[in-house]
């Protein structure tokens, strides 16, 4: 009878274990989508982003076929224009910096994780949303610097003399920016889907347990 008893024991104190580390993991979940939860309005800025990239273009369109005298009421257009790109990358920049922030939290708790497979999704999971944060602060940043070129051609093209010439130097160094945002992006986009995968293994953990 005794030997049952430790059995029994054994087999209680291996299932409280079990518990313990699923509880461990769905804390580290909990933080995780909560952290996410600060991005909720990041789809809407993009629309509003992509909103002005189209008026952009059409104004650019006008500007190529505009006479001498038009072009300094579309670069005005042009200027307003990007100034609101600017407004929204940083409200996006804003976003995503108190996304990091909550994420903080979730960092923590993997730490806390006993059990070695959880911990390594946890882990993943980490590594993951850290290479994304990264992946956004230069694509955020590069594409501020971009902007700002921009707007340096359109408020020369809103001067009384200008000349193809210097045209072509601040569209040149426009285009110096298009590789890096580029990478940038693509691997913030990896990343984004990286994390999607290691979250649906892990919602699979918590669902089998």
């Amino acid at each position: 009878m005794k030997k049952l008893i430790l059995m029994l024991g054994g087999a209680a104190l291996f299932l409280s274990g079990c518990s313990n580390a699923e509880s461990e993991l769905n804390d580290f979940y909990d933080e995780f989508t909560g952290s996410l939860s600060e991005e909720k309005g990041l789809a809407e800025l993009n629309e509003q982003y992509n909103e002005l990239e189209g008026a952009k273009a059409s104004l650019q369109e006008e500007l190529n076929n505009a006479e001498i005298e038009e072009i300094n009421g579309i670069s005005e257009e042009l200027q307003t224009n990007t100034a609101e790109r600017l407004e929204l990358l940083e409200e996006e920049r804003e976003l995503i910096a108190g996304s990091n922030e909550a994420f903080e939290d979730a960092r923590e708790k993997a730490e806390d994780i006993s059990n070695e497979e959880y911990k390594k999704e946890a882990d993943s999971l980490v590594a993951a949303m850290n290479a994304r944060f990264d992946a956004h602060k230069t694509m955020t940043d590069t594409y501020t610097e971009a902007l700002g070129a921009e707007q340096k051609l359109f408020e020369y093209l809103g001067e009384e003399e200008i000349t193809q010439d210097a045209v072509d130097e601040h569209l040149n160094k426009i285009a110096e920016y298009s590789e890096p945002i580029n990478e940038a992006s693509e691997t913030f986009t990896a990343e984004t889907e990286k994390i999607n995968q290691l979250k649906g293994e892990i919602e699979q953990i918590l669902e089998n347990n």
